[in-house]
């Protein structure tokens, strides 16, 4: 899955949890700053889990606070899984 797939996920996912368009949903928006909780983060980080195939943690999404910067860090890994 590419950068921009993952992005859309993310876009997309977070929408839904936080009852907002998804157009409103700001791609280099930190998280925080977007209105998510660790509960929130914790039913994206699952649902990325089903979509991508691998398993991943709630520090990812401090480590990586934007859809942008997450979204290149996961097409990464899932690069990485793919030529393992």
């Amino acid at each position: 899955m590419t950068q921009e797939k993952i992005s859309e996920f993310c876009v997309v996912s977070l929408a839904k949890v936080l009852r907002i368009p998804r157009d409103t949903v700001a791609t280099d928006a930190k998280f925080t700053r977007l209105g998510l909780d660790s509960a929130m983060i914790v039913y994206v980080m699952m649902e990325l889990e089903e979509k991508l195939g691998f398993e991943l943690s709630p520090d990812d999404f401090f480590d990586y606070p934007t859809i942008d910067d997450l979204s290149q860090y996961l097409a990464q890994q899932q690069a990485k899984r793919s030529a393992a």
